[in-house]
C-alpha cells in the first residue's frame, strides 16, 4: 500500500490487527513451493493458539490434540515475547535408524517489526539450517488482512 507525495512514493507498514489480546502473522517461505504458517499469539505474553471456529474460541497450541484437534505439528513448543520478537521453540522427536529417539530443537525469531521471521535449527545429519521468511499482519480470526 503506497501514499503518492508529489511523484515520491511513501511504502506505509502493515499494522497489525488486533482482536482481544490476540494479534496474527502469515510468514511465506521463499522456496519455490510457496508455503506459509501462521502464527496466532498473544500480543501480551507471545503464547500461541489456534482459532476454533465452531466455538468462536481461540484455544492454546499444545492443547490442540487434547481439543480433539489433530496436527501433525510439533507436540512440544514454546513461545515468549522479548522486546519485539515473537521467539518460538519447537521440538520436534523422531527415530534415527537404529530406533534411538532423538530430537530436532528449531528456533523460529519473529521481528515484529521488520516482519522478517528467522528460522534457525541442526537438521538430522547435524548441519545448522537457517532461513529467512517475510511476514504479513492478518486477522486472528479470519485469516486474513
Amino acid at each position: 500500500m503506497g501514499i503518492k507525495f508529489g511523484s515520491v512514493i511513501a511504502i506505509t507498514k502493515n499494522n497489525p490487527i488486533e482482536f482481544k489480546d490476540f494479534q496474527s502473522l502469515r510468514c511465506e517461505s521463499n522456496t519455490k513451493e510457496k508455503k506459509y504458517s501462521i502464527y496466532i499469539f498473544n500480543k501480551n505474553n507471545g503464547y500461541l493458539y489456534f482459532y476454533d471456529a465452531n466455538k468462536d474460541e481461540f484455544i492454546p497450541k499444545n492443547e490442540r490434540f487434547e481439543s480433539g484437534f489433530f496436527s501433525e505439528n510439533s507436540t512440544e513448543i514454546f513461545s515468549t515475547i522479548h522486546k519485539n520478537y515473537l521467539l518460538i521453540n519447537n521440538i520436534e522427536y523422531y527415530n534415527d535408524l537404529n530406533k534411538n529417539q532423538k530430537y530436532i530443537k528449531k528456533q523460529e525469531i519473529i521481528n515484529l517489526k521488520s516482519l522478517i521471521k528467522r528460522t534457525i535449527y541442526k537438521n538430522k545429519k547435524n548441519r545448522y539450517i537457517t532461513f529467512k521468511e517475510k511476514c504479513i499482519w492478518i486477522d486472528p480470526k479470519l485469516g486474513i488482512k
